[in-house]
């Protein structure tokens, strides 16, 4: 399982957000191999953050989520202000994860990110993952904030299940 998350973290793009922010560390594994800890109580949303980091930092944090819900809590950092204001508190939108739908994002072995398409200061990308029993395919939906103290920086504004053949959600 460790080589999985080695894969899913050293990516183009993540190791520069890793420098960027200067929260590299090393797996206990001895990879050698610089990834940022998931739960780093200093993730942030930042303006070099790309759409494509912003959604792979929230998922890794949902992955790695602790008993304090701490990887709750940092995929909630990068929601927007009008995402949060739809579905916080904190204290309201961790039982969300939680339960239904979202729960898989708590324990997924394989995620499949596809390309991201950006229009302006939008952006959104498809990712499907894979659990021990279940698939699910979300759509991840970002915009470019314009607004103190969050200028130029993408956070998440929702996220979308995409129904299966025949599913209802």
């Amino acid at each position: 399982m460790k080589a999985l998350l080695i894969r899913e973290l050293v990516v183009p793009g993540l190791l520069s957000f890793a420098v960027a922010l200067g929260t590299a560390s090393v797996l206990a594994q001895g990879s050698g191999a610089g990834t940022p800890n998931p739960l780093d109580d200093t993730l942030a949303p930042d303006p070099t953050l790309s759409p494509a980091e912003v959604i792979r930092i929230q998922l890794e944090a949902l992955r790695h989520n602790d008993e304090q819900d701490r990887g709750i809590e940092v995929a909630f950092r990068f929601a927007s202000p009008a995402n949060r204001a739809n579905t916080g508190p904190l204290a309201r939108f961790i039982p969300m994860i939680k339960q239904g739908p979202y729960a898989l994002m708590l324990e997924f072995r394989d995620a499949i990110y596809g390309p991201v398409e950006t229009v302006a200061d939008r952006a959104r990308q498809r990712v499907t993952l894979t659990g021990t029993r279940e698939t699910m395919t979300y759509w991840f939906y970002l915009s470019r904030q314009s607004e103190p103290p969050y200028v130029d920086c993408w956070m998440t504004d929702s996220v979308i299940i995409e129904p299966s053949p025949g599913q209802v959600v």
